[in-house]
């Protein structure tokens, strides 16, 4: 496998990462707060609040993986990662690709941001599956494969982007 990388992408969403953590955090504190008024046998105490709190802050850490997307063009394929540690990485295979085209993204098209699935029909009204990284309206690439599945990913410099995969798709073997 070659990991060169001939070109790289790193894209986040300030509002999804830190917007949402900020609400979880105010959610945390209102739950903790109202905690007192419920009855005493509804009320969460000692290691409840404390299982509570830390559920609040995994959720937390969760939901800012999500907001950073790294993508790389390489020799082996098209990789993305969310976050730093990735703990949600997919790597697309030139081989199975049939045609890419840069797009413009639209989160309502795919049910907001994040990592989407859709079903949705193709020119020939036939139903296909598709998938998306959707961190904000803008530039995207659409990725089709073979088997009539589609794969879209928000990116900036599509330009350059769309380059170095024309430059990987020329050199592979034909069909």
């Amino acid at each position: 496998m070659n990991k060169e990388v001939l070109w790289r992408n790193r894209i986040s969403n300030p509002m999804l990462q830190w917007g949402v953590t900020a609400l979880i955090g105010v959610i945390t504190i209102i739950a903790i707060w109202a905690n007192q008024f419920a009855r005493p046998e509804k009320q969460m105490h000692g290691n409840d609040v404390v299982w509570f709190t830390a559920a609040m802050i995994l959720l937390s850490a969760v939901v800012t993986q999500f907001g950073t997307l790294t993508t790389e063009v390489r020799r082996d394929g098209f990789h993305l990662q969310f976050g730093a540690i990735g703990l949600l990485r997919r790597t697309i295979d030139w081989q199975n690709v049939a045609k890419v085209e840069v797009i413009t993204v639209r989160p309502t098209h795919w049910g907001g941001w994040g990592y989407r699935w859709s079903v949705n029909k193709n020119s020939n009204q036939q139903w296909r599956s598709a998938t998306a990284a959707v961190l904000r309206k803008g530039p995207g690439l659409k990725f089709e494969f073979g088997n009539g599945k589609l794969f879209v990913v928000t990116i900036d410099d599509t330009d350059n982007a769309m380059a170095a995969i024309r430059r990987v798709m020329d050199e592979l073997p034909p069909a």
